[in-house]
């Protein structure tokens, strides 16, 4: 029996789904239906991770050090995990959470900062804490084999673990059992971080787990930026069919599935419910960051131009995630050219 590590992303990834609006009620709630029912990680925080909240971005209701001081009081088996992407977080944001008892640190890497996250792995090392490598908007270094040297190099200085975040969730199955089978033979542990634009977030993990993958994320109802994530339940639910892991209660997760939207609106968090809608199909084929979506459809209603003209010239600049104030940017032009 493989031992699959469920990683729940629900407190950290679920809060794009909100405008980051998860408040303490929620977090010491759901903390404590993670520990009662074995989820081996939770992860907590802003949608962007440590230092990321602000008036751009948007601010959290709940700082990151809440978060972590919230969910760690009722976490005794359970580990728990922060998001950190260099640039937005500061070496003492790391060590805030270390001091807190935050018990993984994943560093959120893509093509371009590999100095600079190399700082954080080190750092993290010299004060015995573990961490893994996050790769986002894994595509942008996927078709190019760019991530097999990342990998390598960073496995020189003690990394070990890999998580392949899907942000645009523009992979398939065929993509994913490629990508799994290197990684197997550069023998490092690697998990799997799926989002639903395309509808393959479930049969993408599954493929991860098929050709070695050791970990996945996932979240409550799928509750995510986007299209959202990988969606827990189901998971748990094939996990216990398929006999690949240990076996959960899959009752109780089904019960906070049917439960959870009730908790969010009796807490008066404004919620949609996820679903692939078509703007999300659009940021996935185009690569884009999941969470681009809310912000495009905002950008496109305020100056009245076409949604997919965004996603489409978003995608030909290679936006990521933060750089909402350049999406904007597109939808004033598309307007200036539009009224001309």
């Amino acid at each position: 029996m493989k031992n699959i590590i469920i990683s729940d992303v629900t407190l950290r990834d679920g809060n794009h789904a909100v405008k980051h609006q998860i408040n303490k009620h929620v977090i010491n709630l759901y903390s404590k239906f993670a520990e009662e029912n074995k989820i081996d990680i939770l992860e907590v925080g802003h949608g962007n991770g440590l230092g990321a909240s602000s008036l751009t971005i948007g601010r959290s209701k709940v700082s990151n050090l809440d978060s972590i001081k919230i969910a760690k009081k009722n976490l005794k088996k359970t580990k728990l995990s922060v998001h950190s992407i260099p640039g937005f977080s500061t070496l003492d944001d790391v060590q805030q959470a270390i001091d807190n008892g935050v018990d993984i640190i994943r560093v959120g890497c893509n093509s371009s900062d590999i100095d600079i996250i190399e700082r954080q792995f080190l750092y993290c090392k010299k004060n015995k804490v573990e961490s893994w490598c996050v790769f986002m908007m894994f595509h942008q270094i996927y078709l190019n084999n760019k991530y097999i040297s990342i990998v390598k190099n960073l496995k020189k200085i003690g990394v070990k673990t890999f998580i392949i975040m899907d942000s645009a969730g523009i992979l398939l199955p065929e993509d994913v059992k490629k990508i799994f089978t290197t990684l197997k033979k550069i023998n490092v542990r690697a998990g799997f971080h799926g989002h639903n634009n395309l509808g393959c977030a479930v049969a993408n993990s599954i493929e991860a787990v098929k050709y070695g993958g050791k970990i996945l994320d996932c979240a409550i109802r799928g509750f995510g930026a986007g299209a959202g994530n990988t969606q827990l339940e189901v998971i748990i639910a094939l996990l216990n069919k398929l006999k690949i892991s240990k076996q959960f209660n899959v009752r109780e997760f089904y019960k906070m599935s049917d439960n959870f939207v009730g908790v969010l609106k009796k807490n008066k968090i404004e919620y949609k419910d996820i679903f692939t809608n078509p703007l999300s199909i659009s940021t996935g084929l185009n690569g884009l960051f999941s969470g681009f979506s809310p912000k495009i459809k905002l950008f496109a209603e305020k100056y009245k131009v076409d949604p997919f003209d965004i996603s489409d010239l978003a995608s030909e600049k290679q936006l990521a995630a933060g750089q909402d104030d350049l999406l904007m940017n597109i939808a004033h032009n598309l307007s200036i050219k539009k009224n001309r």
